[in-house]
């Protein structure tokens, strides 16, 4: 069945790409010829893979080159898989509207939109052609890895750093964790070198390190947990999915998930790909139809007529009450079997 495409809200504008670190991307079964004396050498290829970083031609990876302030934001958001899919703009966004120094027209642009709108620790005056030093872009990774991750916070056993005196005092807790994580070694002699410019190689190695270490580490979700807008809208697009159609939803990533939200946002994108009509209702009598927010009532009663949710032994809908992740599927696998029975 061929997919239509729909897209809700906003969607900013897509960045041109240069040929940096993961601004150009080539097939995975392409080969670096200049990674041979690099200890990390099986770690860049395997982000490379990944799709994550890429070199200056098919062939060539430049491990020795220095990374700049750019580069390294658009390493960030492609590792973490940072994006803007949940956000809805009033206005289309601008790099300048964060970052002073940025041009918006250039190939990084929409990087920068993505690593300020997820919180990515980077400063104010951000110059994108600074080559940044390791204890710059560690205190980056650390922060990105540790927000967008949600990871638990932790306070690490301090680790004696011989030339701890040279690091910046505002990346030295995100360099203590870095070594907690495994993100980071001290070398031979216990030193950090943290004013020496971070090159290609040792920068993708870092993030390597992170992945990893992210696999075993992130807090799992069970199936009672509270459904984040994230999941929520994951259940919706898969729903939409099994129907034949590919759709983009814009929402607050931080919006709270309630029977009432995820039931509106349910119904609207069904109908508003046609996979439910819209009908002429007989309203059923919800108990605490007063707590239901009035322009949300059409889509609830909607979604009773088709048999998408169901009250309460009492006649109530509990709008307000917020859904689990197993409660939320429920709601999705129905949607989609109401969808599909009206195929027959």
């Amino acid at each position: 069945m061929k997919k239509t495409i729909k897209t809700i809200t906003l969607t900013a504008a897509t960045a041109l790409l240069s040929l940096t670190l993961v601004g150009q991307s080539f097939a995975a079964s392409s080969t670096f010829t200049d990674l041979d004396n690099i200890a990390s050498k099986d770690k860049i290829i395997s982000l490379q893979q990944s799709g994550i970083v890429g070199g200056i031609t098919s062939t060539l990876f430049a491990p020795q080159e220095k990374i700049t302030a750019v580069q390294s934001v658009q390493l960030l958001v492609n590792a973490l898989g940072l994006n803007l899919d949940l956000v809805k703009f009033v206005k289309e966004p601008k790099a300048t509207d964060y970052f002073a120094n940025a041009t918006n027209e250039a190939w990084y642009a929409q990087a920068l939109i993505i690593a300020a709108v997820n919180n990515v620790n980077l400063p104010k005056d951000l110059n994108p052609n600074k080559k940044l030093t390791r204890e710059e872009f560690t205190h980056q990774l650390v922060q990105a890895i540790e927000v967008s991750k949600n990871l638990p916070l932790i306070n690490p056993v301090v680790v004696d750093i011989k030339d701890a005196n040279q690091i910046t005092i505002e990346y030295s807790g995100s360099i203590q964790r870095g070594l907690k994580y495994g993100i980071i070694k001290l070398n031979s002699e216990g030193n950090f070198n943290p004013k020496d410019e971070i090159t290609r190689a040792e920068a993708a190695e870092e993030v390597y390190n992170a992945l990893d270490y992210l696999k075993t580490h992130q807090t799992p979700v069970t199936s009672y947990d509270p459904i984040s807008a994230t999941q929520g809208v994951q259940l919706i697009t898969d729903a939409l999915g099994k129907l034949g159609t590919d759709i983009k939803i814009k929402i607050d990533p931080d919006a709270k998930v309630t029977r009432e939200s995820f039931t509106y946002l349910l119904v609207h994108t069904l109908q508003t790909s046609e996979k439910l009509p819209m009908i002429k209702l007989n309203p059923v009598d919800i108990k605490d139809n007063d707590k239901i927010d009035l322009s949300n009532v059409g889509a609830i009663q909607t979604a009773l007529a088709f048999d998408i949710v169901e009250l309460k032994a009492d006649g109530t809908f509990h709008p307000q009450d917020v859904l689990t992740l197993a409660e939320a599927t429920e709601i999705a696998n129905q949607a989609v079997k109401a969808a599909e029975g009206l195929k027959k």
